[in-house]
């Protein structure tokens, strides 16, 4: 028998009473999970919840914490609480999966990675979209050179919302609660995503605008970017539009990839565009194009596949999830963007924490 079917690893939730609980209660019930304990400042709710999951409340989370000492803590709350509540709980001997966003801040993701290494605990997030059929697949064909040298990368995604999901909760869209507005909240997933299959840009231009939402933070960002082989990307995700869900389109010196939600779409060139350049002599044909079938695993992103990972990294040492290291680079892109947007100019990775730190400051005390 298998050491994950051997054990059972002993769960606690923070933040219960989040709307979010209901994509994780699928994992929840994966064997390996024991949900001994769960809480939430909103005691109504969270005594519900408890209940409806068969585990122990507790209205105090770092009580929670020392009597019940789980392995593993899932934190579902608002965003600006995930740096210190994961931090308590790594220093509490538990291992730590977050939502996104991992933090409001890179700075405050550099200290909860830290502390997750000094406590040799495994620090994951959850970013279920990696594990949709299409990204999986374009990752491994990125992975195996289908397409050459990348080029170009072009990034549309539309999460619309209307005003009354921002009425919701009072940290929404705020610098105090979320960091920023589209760019920090749905867009994260957009940006783990280009991390995720092209790696973290070097440079960003960005401009933030709030286009139609009477919020404190943006609704609309749109980017340029720069990868450090040269390749150019643009970027732009909006809550304030009405269009197609996502749109990601890679090409490079041997082909394209288009992506969307539920579908890829490859084509293939007859020759390397380096050695078109270099060979053809007649100057108007296009190179020819191929479509190159593919065949897409069943099934779709979900917060089982990101569990399955984690426990797999926590047993076994496997590093092919979004742990924190990972998970950062995404945060770093999305305060790169508001940085750049605030500031007017153009930002170089790594970004300086300490300058961002300062931006978040005057954009609070605004």
């Amino acid at each position: 028998m298998e050491a994950s079917q051997a054990r059972r690893l002993r769960h606690a939730i923070i933040g219960v009473g989040a709307g979010i609980l209901n994509g994780h209660r699928p994992a929840l019930a994966l064997p390996i999970v024991d949900l001994v304990a769960a809480s939430d400042i909103n005691t109504t709710i969270g005594q519900q919840r408890a209940d409806e999951l068969q585990c122990a409340f507790y209205a105090d989370y770092r009580q929670m914490l020392a009597e019940m000492q789980p392995d593993v803590v899932v934190i579902l709350t608002p965003p600006f609480l995930h740096a210190s509540m994961v931090i308590e709980s790594l220093r509490a001997g538990c291992h730590v999966l977050v939502e996104k966003p991992m933090a409001l801040q890179v700075a405050e993701a550099d200290e909860m990675i830290a502390t997750a290494h000094r406590y040799k605990r495994v620090l994951g997030v959850v970013f279920q979209q990696r594990y949709r059929p299409e990204i999986m697949a374009a990752r491994k064909m990125l992975q195996e050179g289908f397409l050459g040298k990348i080029q170009r990368v072009e990034l549309m995604a539309v999460w619309t919302r209307p005003s009354f999901y921002y009425q919701m909760a009072p940290w929404r869209a705020t610098w105090s609660g979320e960091g920023g507005g589209i760019v920090t909240n749905q867009a994260s997933h957009n940006l783990d995503l280009l991390c995720h299959l092209l790696g973290s840009p070097r440079r960003v231009f960005a401009w933030t605008r709030n286009l139609l939402h009477q919020i404190e933070t943006e609704d609309t960002v749109q980017a340029m970017l720069e990868w450090q082989d040269r390749a150019l990307g643009m970027v732009h995700i909006s809550s304030a539009e009405a269009d197609d869900p996502e749109h990601l389109k890679i090409i490079g010196t041997r082909g394209s990839l288009e992506i969307g939600r539920g579908k890829l779409l490859a084509r293939t060139l007859d020759l390397d565009m380096s050695e078109y350049a270099l060979t053809s002599h007649d100057p108007y044909a296009q190179p020819v194009h191929h479509p190159h079938a593919i065949t897409l695993e069943q099934g779709q992103g979900n917060h089982i596949a990101v569990y399955r990972d984690f426990h797999d990294a926590l047993l076994h040492g496997n590093s092919d999830y979004a742990d924190g290291v990972q998970a950062c680079q995404e945060l770093e892109l999305a305060n790169a963007m508001i940085y750049s947007s605030h500031c007017h100019c153009e930002v170089e990775l790594p970004l300086n924490r300490q300058r961002y730190s300062s931006l978040l400051k005057d954009l609070r005390a605004q």
